[in-house]
């Protein structure tokens, strides 16, 4: 039997507040370098518009959220009834494994998962400075360097990249020739007048007064860094609540010793495609494995010993070793279809 409708209005509400919390991203850091940008003039009607598109995804975002909760309260209180999880069993423990150990250790993955979204947050921050860097200080040097004419002596304008000109000015004593980073769209040509603005204390810092060649350095970490933030943050955001929920579930209904059996993707071997589980009583679920670093460690096809606990999209394996290190290793996990009461592998 599959998910019911409220495991897949969770799943259509979460996609919601994923879209609209990267549409609120986005426009947050888009507003946040306008109104802190040098010289940025908002164009008639931009910044009402922009508040109202901040303020609808926000609004949108909370309403998803409040939705998912909604259908996590649905599937969560049939959980002691009718046992369409687990059965009604539960584990006390087995050998070197604390379970109630292991139950406090899905807290404290779910504080680190946490802590990696101010991670990503810090990461989306300094990539918004670098562009604000870049900018306030090519806003700088056209207010503080000295002007002088100049002449463009070569122009390149490249499939890949952002177009730029070869200039040649004169500082007292000295000749240059540097190039200019040219975004403003202008048209040169060889042999173009442009007024050159350049640092005397590096007089190979330069710009012209229409382009403001900023660091590509840092505009290219900026750049860089912003992307990684809005991929980066909405990924962490659902892990941390994701691992928050799971840790509140296996609290609530304890572990299930089981057998299970690690089902191999069709395409990628190393990456499971479910995990079928078989309960001591004779019943069994078939779990499908959520998207995540921690994998189950077992190789496919191999019946191996452990323990199960939660209910719906929040539910929990936890094997007895990790891949990659000794002792129990959690794998997050959910429900493809309702607990069977004669299950065959």
């Amino acid at each position: 039997m599959a998910l019911d409708d409220p495991g897949r209005r969770r799943v259509a509400w979460l996609a919601v507040v994923v879209i609209s919390g990267l549409v609120f991203l986005i426009v947050t850091a888009g507003m946040a370098y306008s109104l802190l940008a040098p010289g940025y003039v908002f164009e008639d009607g931009e910044l009402p518009i922009e508040a109202a598109v901040l303020a609808g995804s926000l609004a949108l975002s909370a309403f998803g959220a409040r939705r998912v909760r909604a259908a996590d309260l649905v599937l969560r209180d049939r959980v002691p009834d009718d046992g369409a999880w687990l059965p009604p069993e539960r584990a006390t423990g087995d050998g070197d494994v604390d379970l109630d150990a292991e139950t406090r250790g899905l807290r404290r993955t779910a504080r680190r998962a946490a802590a990696l979204v101010l991670v990503w947050a810090a990461v989306s921050a300094g990539g918004l400075a670098g562009l604000l860097v870049a900018e306030q200080s090519a806003a700088d040097l056209l207010a503080t360097g000295v002007r002088t004419p100049g002449v463009v002596v070569s122009v390149h304008d490249r499939t890949k990249g952002s177009p730029s000109i070869w200039v040649r000015y004169r500082s007292p004593g000295a000749s240059w020739a540097e190039e200019i980073v040219s975004d403003s769209g202008r048209a040169y040509h060889r042999g173009d007048p442009v007024t050159v603005v350049y640092d005397p204390a590096r007089p190979e810092r330069a710009r012209t007064t229409e382009e403001p060649n900023e660091d590509q350095v840092l505009v290219g970490f900026g750049v860089i860094a912003l992307l990684l933030g809005f991929a980066g943050l909405p990924v962490a955001v659902a892990a941390a609540a994701g691992w928050r929920r799971r840790a509140r579930a296996v609290a609530r209904t304890g572990w299930r010793v089981a057998t299970v059996t690690v089902v191999p993707h069709p395409g990628r071997r190393r990456w499971p495609s479910e995990v079928r589980v078989r309960y001591r009583d004779g019943s069994g679920i078939v779990l499908g494995c959520t998207l995540s670093t921690r994998g189950t460690g077992v190789p496919a096809g191999r019946v191996k010993r452990a323990w199960v606990g939660g209910w719906g999209r929040q539910m929990v394996v936890l094997f007895p070793r990790g891949a990659r290190k000794p002792g129990p290793h959690a794998m997050p996990a959910y429900a493809i279809g309702s607990r069977l009461s004669r299950f065959r592998r």
